[in-house]
């Protein structure tokens, strides 16, 4: 993947206004799984049905007139439950996308990995980021998910996942780990053991935050979370933990590294006010095509359904534009780790402590 192929995004940095460069799409509510501390568990519960891939197409298609996309994830629910997923990346691919985030439980294991090859094939120019979910412990892991013995089979399905990223240079694999309040006393340890053991492109670090099937979960002690992101940070130090292999990886890696610093502060009511880019630089679509600014905030630019999943209809509407003002003049914040890395990326006032921080990794 050549560096110039970003340069388009550079000028967003400059200029707040204009198309999203980063989608979140909520493929299905179906789940496999009913994980204590989902945010998303009342779809997931009702096996909410996504869109269609023809739908899904318009609004690829839509959002390539708007621009081009940086980053499009796929949310869910369990994305790799859908059997059309290849063709779903694809309808973003053919149009210059240049990253594709999956995350998943690592547990549909008859058809998962045929449907990651597929994907890659029908994706060549698009690099394609695996996470698995990785909540702690066994025992941990699997009082969270609440299916004994799903901690082994997440594990057996990273491992293969990494053997097919050996053969495609446009796959990367990873895991996520949520800190919660089960799991926040063991889940530095355990990240160092899974790193070690299995050494992931890269860890991806979330709060758990807002919402869950067991709100006790939400109730985190920050001074656990700070030990997860600095057992990270000494990782990548010793040269245990990489990045996904991409250009400009060092200002991705510098980029998490901040991002985690003002998800701490906006937890703790100390963070420096800097208006949210969602609504602006990214929106979330969710499965009954309702768009929001973000996973967080209960306002919706409209929905797809009403213009025919053209998202340039609803993106330059007054309605999007006076959520956009009012998301600034309220000073809205949370810690949602998508919009705090568009955050961090896109600001340029932070540009120079960007620069800095990927100099010095």
């Amino acid at each position: 993947m050549n560096a110039l192929r970003y340069l388009p995004f550079v000028r967003r940095g400059l200029v707040r206004g204009g198309p999203p460069l980063h989608l979140t799409v909520f493929v299905t509510g179906v789940c496999n799984l009913r994980c204590r501390h989902c945010f998303h568990h009342e779809a997931v519960a009702a096996a909410v049905q996504g869109p269609s891939l023809a739908e899904l197409t318009r609004l690829a298609d839509s959002a390539a007139r708007l621009g081009p996309l940086l980053w499009v994830s796929f949310g869910g629910g369990e994305p790799l439950l859908r059997r059309d997923l290849p063709r779903l990346g694809e309808a973003f691919a053919r149009h210059g996308l240049r990253h594709l985030a999956i995350p998943t439980n690592g547990l549909v294991e008859a058809h998962q990995h045929e449907l990651v090859e597929e994907l890659v094939a029908r994706c060549p120019d698009t690099y394609v980021s695996l996470a698995v979910s990785i909540d702690g412990p066994p025992a941990v892991h699997d009082a969270i998910r609440a299916e004994p013995g799903a901690h082994a089979r997440a594990l057996a399905s990273l491992a293969r996942y990494r053997e097919q990223a050996a053969r495609h240079a446009n796959l990367g694999v990873g895991v996520i780990l949520t800190v919660t309040r089960e799991n926040q006393d063991v889940l530095a340890a355990h990240l160092e053991e899974l790193v070690r053991a299995h050494r992931p492109d890269n860890v991806t670090l979330n709060l758990a935050r807002t919402d869950a099937l067991d709100r006790t979960l939400l109730d985190v002690d920050l001074a656990r979370y700070d030990e997860v992101v600095a057992t990270k940070a000494r990782l990548v130090r010793e040269g245990l933990l990489g990045y996904f292999d991409v250009p400009l990886a060092r200002v991705a890696a510098a980029r998490d590294r901040l991002m985690y610093r003002r998800v701490a502060a906006e937890r703790r009511g100390t963070a420096r006010f800097r208006p949210c880019s969602a609504g602006s630089l990214s929106a979330v679509v969710f499965e009954d095509g309702d768009v929001r600014p973000c996973e967080v905030l209960d306002a919706s630019l409209g929905n797809l359904r009403e213009v025919d999943w053209d998202l340039g209809r609803l993106w330059r509407a007054p309605r999007a534009e006076e959520l956009r003002r009012r998301i600034v003049a309220t000073r809205c914040a949370c810690t949602w780790e998508c919009a705090k890395g568009d955050d961090v990326l896109f600001d340029v006032r932070g540009w120079p402590r960007l620069a800095w921080e990927a100099l010095r990794a």
